[in-house]
Protein backbone atom coordinates (compact mmCIF):
# COMPACT_ATOMS: atom_id res chain seq x y z
CA UNK A 1 0.00 0.00 0.00
CA UNK A 2 0.97 3.53 -0.84
CA UNK A 3 0.76 5.64 2.09
CA UNK A 4 2.05 8.66 1.03
CA UNK A 5 -0.94 8.66 -2.11
CA UNK A 6 -3.32 7.59 0.56
CA UNK A 7 -2.88 10.61 3.06
CA UNK A 8 -2.72 12.33 -0.36
CA UNK A 9 -5.82 10.90 -1.59
CA UNK A 10 -7.94 11.96 1.60
CA UNK A 11 -6.18 15.26 2.02
CA UNK A 12 -7.57 16.33 -1.07
CA UNK A 13 -11.38 14.85 -0.11
CA UNK A 14 -11.33 16.86 2.90
CA UNK A 15 -10.25 19.94 1.02
CA UNK A 16 -13.08 19.25 -1.73
CA UNK A 17 -15.84 19.04 0.77
CA UNK A 18 -14.45 22.58 2.25
CA UNK A 19 -14.09 23.76 -1.18
CA UNK A 20 -17.69 22.83 -1.83
CA UNK A 21 -19.40 24.45 1.26
CA UNK A 22 -17.66 27.56 0.64
CA UNK A 23 -18.73 27.66 -3.23
CA UNK A 24 -22.28 26.97 -1.84
CA UNK A 25 -22.46 29.55 0.80
CA UNK A 26 -21.48 31.92 -1.75
CA UNK A 27 -23.24 31.18 -4.43
CA UNK A 28 -26.37 31.90 -1.69
CA UNK A 29 -25.22 35.23 -0.58
CA UNK A 30 -27.29 38.04 -1.46
CA UNK A 31 -25.90 40.41 -4.08
CA UNK A 32 -26.78 43.21 -6.72
CA UNK A 33 -27.71 42.88 -9.79
CA UNK A 34 -24.71 44.34 -11.09
CA UNK A 35 -22.48 42.17 -8.96
CA UNK A 36 -24.60 38.79 -9.97
CA UNK A 37 -21.76 37.55 -12.64
CA UNK A 38 -18.99 38.43 -10.68
CA UNK A 39 -20.49 36.66 -7.68
CA UNK A 40 -21.01 33.39 -9.49
CA UNK A 41 -17.59 33.86 -11.00
CA UNK A 42 -15.96 33.41 -7.34
CA UNK A 43 -18.29 30.54 -6.77
CA UNK A 44 -17.48 28.84 -9.68
CA UNK A 45 -13.79 29.47 -8.87
CA UNK A 46 -14.69 27.42 -5.68
CA UNK A 47 -16.85 24.81 -7.12
CA UNK A 48 -14.68 24.02 -10.12
CA UNK A 49 -11.05 24.38 -7.54
CA UNK A 50 -13.36 21.15 -5.67
CA UNK A 51 -13.56 19.02 -9.10
CA UNK A 52 -10.18 19.61 -9.79
CA UNK A 53 -8.98 18.84 -6.54
CA UNK A 54 -11.46 15.62 -6.71
CA UNK A 55 -9.50 14.69 -9.84
CA UNK A 56 -6.20 14.50 -8.08
CA UNK A 57 -7.37 12.80 -4.78
CA UNK A 58 -9.22 10.11 -6.99
CA UNK A 59 -6.00 9.43 -8.88
CA UNK A 60 -4.38 9.27 -5.55
CA UNK A 61 -6.69 6.73 -3.57
CA UNK A 62 -5.98 4.41 -7.35
CA UNK A 63 -2.49 5.18 -6.53
CA UNK A 64 -2.75 3.85 -3.66
CA UNK A 65 -3.08 0.39 -4.49
CA UNK A 66 -2.02 -0.07 -7.98
CA UNK A 67 -0.42 2.51 -10.43
CA UNK A 68 -3.68 3.84 -12.62
CA UNK A 69 -3.01 3.51 -16.32
CA UNK A 70 -1.94 5.79 -18.35
CA UNK A 71 -5.43 6.03 -20.35
CA UNK A 72 -7.30 7.31 -17.22
CA UNK A 73 -4.71 9.57 -16.18
CA UNK A 74 -4.67 10.93 -19.38
CA UNK A 75 -8.19 11.22 -19.97
CA UNK A 76 -8.46 13.13 -16.55
CA UNK A 77 -5.42 15.55 -17.48
CA UNK A 78 -7.69 16.65 -20.65
CA UNK A 79 -10.64 17.07 -18.63
CA UNK A 80 -8.84 18.23 -15.62
CA UNK A 81 -6.77 21.35 -17.79
CA UNK A 82 -10.07 23.46 -19.28
CA UNK A 83 -11.19 22.66 -16.23
CA UNK A 84 -9.01 24.81 -14.44
CA UNK A 85 -8.47 27.94 -16.76
CA UNK A 86 -12.32 27.89 -16.10
CA UNK A 87 -11.67 28.03 -11.93
CA UNK A 88 -8.63 30.93 -12.89
CA UNK A 89 -11.49 32.47 -15.30
CA UNK A 90 -13.66 32.75 -12.40
CA UNK A 91 -10.93 33.91 -9.68
CA UNK A 92 -9.30 36.80 -12.15
CA UNK A 93 -13.01 37.80 -13.09
CA UNK A 94 -13.86 38.84 -9.80
CA UNK A 95 -11.24 40.37 -8.65
CA UNK A 96 -11.55 42.87 -12.15
CA UNK A 97 -14.82 43.28 -11.20
CA UNK A 98 -14.05 44.39 -7.48
CA UNK A 99 -11.40 46.65 -8.08
CA UNK A 100 -12.86 48.07 -11.50
CA UNK A 101 -16.26 47.46 -11.39
CA UNK A 102 -16.31 46.27 -14.96
CA UNK A 103 -15.99 42.48 -15.69
CA UNK A 104 -14.61 42.53 -19.22
CA UNK A 105 -16.19 38.73 -19.52
CA UNK A 106 -15.56 38.51 -23.33
CA UNK A 107 -11.45 39.44 -23.64
CA UNK A 108 -11.73 37.42 -20.23
CA UNK A 109 -13.21 34.30 -21.47
CA UNK A 110 -11.25 34.32 -25.17
CA UNK A 111 -7.98 34.48 -23.16
CA UNK A 112 -8.63 31.49 -20.76
CA UNK A 113 -10.29 29.86 -23.43
CA UNK A 114 -6.94 30.26 -25.37
CA UNK A 115 -5.13 29.09 -22.63
CA UNK A 116 -6.96 25.61 -21.97
CA UNK A 117 -6.35 25.06 -25.74
CA UNK A 118 -3.06 25.60 -25.60
CA UNK A 119 -2.59 23.71 -22.53
CA UNK A 120 -4.03 20.44 -23.86
CA UNK A 121 -2.02 21.23 -27.21
CA UNK A 122 1.16 21.36 -25.08
CA UNK A 123 0.87 17.98 -23.32
CA UNK A 124 0.04 16.43 -26.58
CA UNK A 125 3.01 17.82 -28.10
CA UNK A 126 4.96 16.41 -25.09
CA UNK A 127 4.07 12.96 -26.19
CA UNK A 128 2.66 11.45 -22.89
CA UNK A 129 4.47 7.98 -22.21
CA UNK A 130 4.06 6.90 -18.30
CA UNK A 131 2.35 7.52 -15.10
CA UNK A 132 4.69 8.83 -12.30
CA UNK A 133 3.80 9.04 -8.19
CA UNK A 134 5.93 11.59 -6.26
CA UNK A 135 4.63 11.79 -2.46
CA UNK A 136 1.35 10.69 -3.44
CA UNK A 137 0.50 12.54 -6.25
CA UNK A 138 -0.01 11.26 -9.79
CA UNK A 139 1.21 12.68 -12.83
CA UNK A 140 2.40 11.98 -16.34
CA UNK A 141 6.07 11.60 -17.76
CA UNK A 142 6.45 12.74 -21.32
CA UNK A 143 9.07 11.88 -23.65
CA UNK A 144 9.69 15.40 -24.88
CA UNK A 145 10.86 17.94 -21.34
CA UNK A 146 10.32 21.40 -22.34
CA UNK A 147 13.56 24.01 -21.00
CA UNK A 148 13.25 25.21 -17.59
CA UNK A 149 12.50 29.20 -18.62
CA UNK A 150 9.66 27.99 -20.71
CA UNK A 151 7.86 26.20 -17.88
CA UNK A 152 8.81 28.99 -15.34
CA UNK A 153 6.79 31.62 -17.97
CA UNK A 154 4.09 28.68 -18.10
CA UNK A 155 3.30 28.95 -14.75
CA UNK A 156 3.53 32.33 -14.21
CA UNK A 157 1.43 33.56 -16.88
CA UNK A 158 -1.30 31.13 -15.04
CA UNK A 159 -0.59 32.65 -11.46
CA UNK A 160 0.82 36.20 -11.22
CA UNK A 161 -2.61 37.16 -12.97
CA UNK A 162 -4.13 36.44 -9.67
CA UNK A 163 -1.58 38.04 -7.38
CA UNK A 164 -1.63 40.99 -9.55
CA UNK A 165 -5.27 40.97 -9.11
CA UNK A 166 -5.84 40.12 -5.28
CA UNK A 167 -2.87 43.02 -4.48
CA UNK A 168 -5.01 45.71 -6.47
CA UNK A 169 -8.21 44.73 -4.76
CA UNK A 170 -6.23 45.26 -1.33
CA UNK A 171 -5.38 48.38 -2.54
CA UNK A 172 -9.41 48.94 -1.81
CA UNK A 173 -8.88 49.02 1.84
CA UNK A 174 -6.92 52.17 1.89
CA UNK A 175 -10.17 53.89 0.22
CA UNK A 176 -12.71 52.93 2.07
CA UNK A 177 -13.94 53.47 6.21
CA UNK A 178 -16.34 50.66 6.74
CA UNK A 179 -14.98 48.41 8.68
CA UNK A 180 -16.65 45.62 7.63
CA UNK A 181 -15.56 46.13 3.95
CA UNK A 182 -12.05 46.76 5.49
CA UNK A 183 -11.85 43.42 7.14
CA UNK A 184 -13.60 41.62 4.34
CA UNK A 185 -10.72 43.24 1.47
CA UNK A 186 -7.87 42.23 4.01
CA UNK A 187 -8.98 38.60 4.55
CA UNK A 188 -9.90 37.79 0.92
CA UNK A 189 -7.01 39.59 -0.55
CA UNK A 190 -4.36 38.61 1.83
CA UNK A 191 -5.67 34.83 1.44
CA UNK A 192 -5.01 34.70 -1.86
CA UNK A 193 -1.81 36.56 -1.97
CA UNK A 194 -0.21 34.20 0.45
CA UNK A 195 -1.66 31.10 -1.66
CA UNK A 196 -0.68 32.16 -4.79
CA UNK A 197 2.56 33.67 -3.81
CA UNK A 198 3.91 30.43 -1.79
CA UNK A 199 2.58 28.12 -4.99
CA UNK A 200 4.72 30.48 -6.95
CA UNK A 201 7.99 29.47 -4.94
CA UNK A 202 6.77 25.87 -5.04
CA UNK A 203 6.52 25.66 -1.55
CA UNK A 204 6.70 22.11 -1.23
CA UNK A 205 10.35 22.24 -2.63
CA UNK A 206 11.28 24.91 -0.49
CA UNK A 207 10.15 22.60 2.78
CA UNK A 208 12.20 19.61 1.91
CA UNK A 209 9.94 17.82 -0.24
CA UNK A 210 8.85 15.16 1.88
CA UNK A 211 5.62 14.11 2.62
CA UNK A 212 4.65 16.18 5.36
CA UNK A 213 5.65 19.01 2.59
CA UNK A 214 3.57 18.46 -0.13
CA UNK A 215 0.36 17.95 2.06
CA UNK A 216 1.11 21.50 3.95
CA UNK A 217 1.63 23.06 0.51
CA UNK A 218 -1.49 21.09 -0.89
CA UNK A 219 -3.03 22.98 2.11
CA UNK A 220 -2.81 26.08 1.20
CA UNK A 221 -6.10 26.44 -0.41
CA UNK A 222 -7.85 24.82 2.16
CA UNK A 223 -6.28 27.34 4.56
CA UNK A 224 -7.30 30.48 1.92
CA UNK A 225 -10.91 28.81 2.02
CA UNK A 226 -11.46 29.28 5.85
CA UNK A 227 -9.57 32.37 5.88
CA UNK A 228 -12.19 33.24 3.30
CA UNK A 229 -15.36 32.29 5.17
CA UNK A 230 -14.63 34.07 8.27
CA UNK A 231 -14.51 37.26 5.74
CA UNK A 232 -17.81 36.47 4.86
CA UNK A 233 -18.99 34.22 7.50
CA UNK A 234 -17.19 36.02 10.87
CA UNK A 235 -18.57 34.00 14.19
CA UNK A 236 -20.04 36.34 16.71
CA UNK A 237 -16.85 36.53 19.09
CA UNK A 238 -14.99 38.45 15.97
CA UNK A 239 -18.11 40.21 15.02
CA UNK A 240 -18.28 41.83 18.13
CA UNK A 241 -14.70 42.67 18.58
CA UNK A 242 -13.91 44.01 15.37
CA UNK A 243 -17.17 45.83 15.14
CA UNK A 244 -18.15 44.02 11.82
CA UNK A 245 -20.82 42.24 10.14
CA UNK A 246 -21.35 39.19 7.94
CA UNK A 247 -23.57 38.50 5.33
CA UNK A 248 -27.23 37.99 6.51
CA UNK A 249 -25.80 39.19 10.18
CA UNK A 250 -26.79 42.65 11.46
CA UNK A 251 -23.96 44.64 13.18
CA UNK A 252 -23.33 44.07 16.55
CA UNK A 253 -24.40 46.58 19.33
CA UNK A 254 -21.83 49.15 19.74
CA UNK A 255 -19.67 48.59 22.98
Amino acid sequence: MDTAALVSGVASIVAVGIYVFLGWRLAQRPVSPESRLPARQFAIFWLGLAFVTAIGGIESLIAVATVPPLALVLALLYAELPLLCLVLWGLVGYLIFLFSGRTFVVPLTVAYAAMGAFLVALIALAQPDGVTIMQGAVGVHTATTFSAPYVILLVVGLILPEIVGAILYFTLAFRTKDATVRYRITLVSWSLIAWFGLGLLNLGTLLGGGLAAQVFARSLGVFAALVILLAYYPPAWIRTRLGVAGLGTAFPPAG
